[in-house]
């Protein structure tokens, strides 16, 4: 007999027996849940409790990444509240991440920042995460919802990434990790004090075959940080990243071809290579009087090649092919200035600051289909400033009132020509000031609630604007959105946490194509991008964690998500999208569960589950078409720690997918030519069906 689950009965399952462990749990016998403290400023500061934060903020440690067996940083995130996370290239290295209903199209709405330097791609604000070591990551900060501290493009959110330093310890860890399609990672990482001087330094090499044929991937990571503290008020790091890789991107396939094949290439070739350099330098000085110095200065280059080979235009004819080279050169500061005063109950923080960001990038593109050969030549520089200034009153004790405020002036130039375009040069400016607002009462020590309005603001990109194929419009205007928040935290006695947020973003002027008259060859092609007049994201995100004795640990995490358009749009000749219709690729429910049993000392048994609900095909604007199905995932991990003479000793051994589900996380439709009928379709980007993984890891403790 074979059994049959649904996803969210295998969830309710999973979170019965969660709930079932937990509430046998009586005060005398359990661990207290751990304090989570984060960054509330634009420069991490004194980090300060999160229950006072007018925001529903997510913190992944080391420890969470080691219990879920993320491999990635997106894997890390993909447990979390607010997520959006899909695979629409196909390989395991380049999944899209993004929040609260921003589906990184065309534009990611998130902006990311490692050790207080932004990480997204100046040219159109995508994530490399793979250039980010997983390895040497201390920290990970979800801070969903637009945040005037940070700026531009933080429409869905924030992803704050802190890395290590050397601790009070001389540490030597060497680790490997084996696993299905030939998944093979080494690491090595050093770190310690030096007297007055910290160090960590790390290097790994991964490389796997890919679920899919020709997505292999061949990536080597090197990480060095040295930091300084002469005195208690003296703080000073620098840190080297180098990465180089090389990632085959299967792509999409058409439904009548993954039903037979799922591992099939639709159109072999395709892969991006970088190499990247980031230098990043971060120093604080505590000064009298409860001030203090903030400064962070960063240099990066990132040569990247990128091929493509696409469908032949016409039936018949030869496959498209594209080969674009492009470099990127970024480099810039922040200056913050903090203080610090009290009055009795009375407690007041201010910081005000200056950030200052310059990005030289250009790109050389050559394509050949069925039209000809067409060269596109680029050449973009992007100049930003921006004053910012938030100020953290405490009333009383227990209410707490957060006032903040940026100013952005974003400066964009950019000479170009193409085969159809004679060479020219335009420049826009785009500023604008967002305000931000929080009111937190702590109504007891273990329940706070909370309100939070905000904006965000989100020039348009450089592609967006100037002629690419004489589809860009330079009159676009900036996407802007308002923000409203409500959300309580309490902690339940000494063993549990929960956490709830109601969150809504009116946006205006969205980015999205358009054309009334689809027909290239009609001589009446009007294909544009424009602004759209309203579209809104709005949901509720809850987390509960518990902790019985120990025993047993767990978390729930759950998201509804509603992204909708609420202007009436002519989308194309045939498709009008309706007031209240939904975006591609924003899934309305996710649900994780995890379960960690810990049976005996240094053994975890953990047990992970996540449903994500179904969402339409990119391109599928007037929701006409099937949907892409839901789907659930069932993880396990077993991992054993012990103490050795001399350091310590760790493996584990986990399958993922197990019940082998076969699924994809992203889908679009379009034109299949290479049928011979140049029909519509719907294409997938299937996922790996069941997966084993395991490794070992040696932690060599010195004085």
């Amino acid at each position: 007999m074979r059994l049959h689950i649904t996803g969210l009965s295998a969830c309710f399952v999973l979170l019965s027996c969660l709930i079932a462990s937990t509430t046998h749990a009586q005060t005398e016998d359990v661990i207290e849940t751990r304090e989570v403290v984060v960054s509330s400023t634009r420069l991490p500061d004194a980090p300060v409790d999160a229950r006072t934060l007018p925001a529903k903020v997510t913190v992944i440690t080391p420890e969470d990444i080691r219990k879920t067996g993320a491999k990635s940083i997106q894997e890390a995130l993909q447990w979390s509240t607010g997520i959006v996370m899909y695979d629409g290239v196909g390989n395991a290295f380049q999944q899209t991440i993004d929040l609260r209903g921003f589906n990184g199209q065309p534009v990611p709405g998130i902006a990311v920042f490692v050790d207080g330097a932004r990480a997204n791609e100046p040219d159109f604000n995508t994530i490399n995460f793979d250039l980010i070591p997983i390895e040497s990551i201390e920290r990970i900060e979800i801070l969903p919802g637009a945040s005037a501290i940070y700026g531009k493009n933080a429409l869905g959110g924030v992803i704050n990434i802190i890395t290590k330093r050397g601790g009070d310890k001389q540490r030597v860890t060497g680790e490997t990790v084996f696993g299905s399609f030939h998944r093979e990672r080494y690491t090595i990482n050093a770190s310690g004090p030096i007297g007055k001087f910290d160090y960590f330094a790390n290097f790994s090499r991964e490389i796997e075959d890919g679920f899919r044929n020709e997505s292999d991937a061949r990536i080597s990571r090197l990480t060095g940080r040295i930091g300084y503290r002469p005195t208690d008020s003296t703080d000073l790091s620098i840190s080297y990243n180098y990465v180089r890789d090389k990632l085959l991107q299967a792509g999409a396939l058409p439904l009548s071809v993954a039903a037979f094949d799922r591992k099939a290439n639709f159109t072999p070739g395709d892969f991006t290579k970088n190499e990247n350099n980031f230098i990043r330098f971060n120093g604080r000085q505590a000064l009298p009087f409860g001030f203090s110095l903030n400064l962070n200065a960063f240099y990066r280059r990132l040569n990247q090649e990128q091929f493509g080979v696409g469908q032949p235009v016409f039936a018949g004819s030869q496959l498209s092919t594209a080969s674009t080279r492009s470099e990127t050169e970024s480099k810039g500061g922040t200056f913050q200035i903090g203080h610090d005063a009290s009055w009795g109950v009375q407690k007041n923080s201010l910081v005000v600051g200056v950030e200052g960001t310059r990005n030289d990038f250009g790109s050389r593109l050559k394509s050949l289909s069925g039209f000809g050969p067409f060269i596109n030549i680029a050449d973009t520089n992007e100049n930003i400033v921006s004053f910012y200034a938030q100020d953290t009153f405490h009333i009383l004790q227990n209410l707490i009132v957060v006032g903040g405020v940026r100013y952005d002036r974003n400066s964009i130039a950019t000479a170009f020509e193409d085969t159809f375009t004679p060479s020219d040069q335009n420049k826009k400016v785009f500023s604008r000031a967002t305000p931000r607002a929080g009111l937190t009462y702590l109504a007891t020590p273990d329940l706070s609630v909370y309100v939070n309005y905000s904006q965000g603001f989100r020039p348009p990109t450089y592609q967006e604007l100037f002629p690419i194929f004489g589809l860009s419009n330079p009159d676009l205007k900036a996407v802007n959105s308002h923000n409203y928040e409500v959300g309580t935290k309490v902690k339940v006695q000494q063993w549990g946490e929960v956490s709830a947020a109601l969150f809504q973003a009116d946006v205006r002027n969205e980015v999205f194509f358009t054309c009334n008259n689809c027909d290239l060859f009609s001589g009446g092609f009007d294909g544009l991008n424009r602004n759209i007049d309203r579209s809104r994201r709005r949901g509720i995100e809850t987390t509960f964690k518990a902790r019985y004795d120990r025993f047993v640990d767990g978390m729930i995490n759950y998201t509804f998500t509603e992204a909708t358009i609420r202007s009436r749009v002519q989308s194309s000749s045939t498709n009008t999208i309706d007031v209240g219709d939904s975006f591609s690729q924003v899934p309305k429910h996710r649900l994780s569960v995890t379960g960690n049993l810990h049976p005996a000392e240094g053994w975890t048994v953990s047990l992970i589950g996540l449903y994500v609900s179904s969402q339409f095909f990119i391109n599928d604007d007037a929701n006409t078409q099937p949907r892409l199905p839901g789907y659930f995932l069932l993880n396990s991990r077993v991992a054993y720690e012990r103490p050795v003479p001399g350091g310590h000793l760790s493996g584990f051994v986990m399958v993922n997918n197990m019940l082998d589900q076969k699924y994809s996380t992203s889908g679009t439709i379009a034109t299949n030519t290479l049928t011979g009928g140049g029909a519509s379709e719907r294409f997938i980007v299937p996922a790996s069906g069941i997966a084993v993984y395991g490794g070992l890891s040696y932690r060599f403790e010195g004085l």
